[in-house]
């Protein structure tokens, strides 16, 4: 029996009501006005940036990988500069984020963010693949990486709108897609509610489309496909590291194939695919995403 279709909006009014809705980091408010100005103060943002210890250490650890050099930043105004604002305003948000959202019912939640996070890098270093073998930017490092971050949030908000049958989800998901069972079961989709906050929250309309498609990239018009491809590739390779989402215990034969299939059609080689998952490895082992991940209860 087919569930009946329950809308974006009325889970996220539904969630809302209860105070379970995760609002829109404070900081990351105070950054944008700051980086919308014709001339953007670094000495403003870094001062935003200090008031956060927790987002100040990650920004130094960030700007410590060997992405940028060998020697660490000297300081806060060091790691800013050599992050670029773009990135800063991508690890912010990343920490700020993962501290909105309420506990879930059914969800390991270090599972879930190493997930997120593995996903995040795996985005990032895909962006930077297709710019560097393909001359296509489809998309900057910091957008890939809070898309990667942020495809599977829909997960969370879906255990926390109706756990009970959320539940079945968890139980059809070790035989069957995750997508195919919220859909089959729940009449909607993480991807879709997962879109549906992003839109929420003010992102951009190509943004959360990214997040709606990516179990079905070939759906959308030609031009929007690669964006949407970063997206289900990052989260297939971070599966593939073995950083599951927390609801199925390994990729589903449909994702695999789609996955094998948009690896295709971007022209990603198997040999691609085994380099960038060891590039991402390693920077989740620098960077300390991981470490993050466990650090959030």
């Amino acid at each position: 029996m087919q569930a009946i279709k329950v809308s974006s909006n009325a889970v996220l009014r539904s969630l809302h009501e209860r105070k379970a809705l995760p609002v829109f980091p404070a900081i990351i408010v105070k950054l944008d006005e700051i980086l919308a100005q014709d001339k953007v103060n670094v000495d403003q943002v870094v001062t935003i940036i200090a008031a956060d210890m927790m987002i100040a250490a990650r920004v130094m650890r960030a700007a410590s990988s060997s992405r940028y050099g060998m020697k660490p930043p000297k300081d806060l105004l060091d790691a800013v500069s050599r992050l670029g604002f773009a990135e800063v305003r991508a690890v912010a948000f990343a920490v700020s984020y993962t501290a909105g959202f309420m506990k879930p019912v059914h969800i390991d939640v270090s599972t879930f963010w190493r997930h997120a996070f593995a996903s995040a890098v795996a985005a990032r270093e895909l962006a930077s693949w297709f710019v560097r073998m393909k001359q296509q930017r489809v998309c900057d490092a910091a957008t890939a990486f809070l898309l990667g971050l942020s495809h599977e949030v829909g997960v969370l908000l879906l255990d926390l709108f109706n756990p009970k049958e959320y539940e079945l989800v968890f139980a059809a998901a070790v035989t069957e897609d995750q997508t195919l069972a919220e859909q089959r079961l729940l009449g909607t989709t993480h991807a879709i509610i997962g879109a549906a906050l992003l839109k929420h929250w003010g992102f951009a309309d190509y943004m959360a489309m990214a997040i709606a498609a990516h179990h079905f990239p070939e759906r959308l018009q030609i031009e929007s496909q690669p964006l949407a491809d970063i997206v289900l590739l990052a989260e297939y390779m971070a599966a593939s590291l073995g950083f599951m989402n927390g609801v199925y215990q390994s990729p589903s034969t449909v994702m695999q194939d789609l996955a094998m299939k948009r690896c295709q059609v971007c022209q990603i080689s198997e040999g691609d695919f085994l380099s960038l998952s060891h590039r991402v490895q390693e920077a989740l082992e620098n960077e300390g995403w991981l470490e993050l991940a466990d650090s959030i209860k």
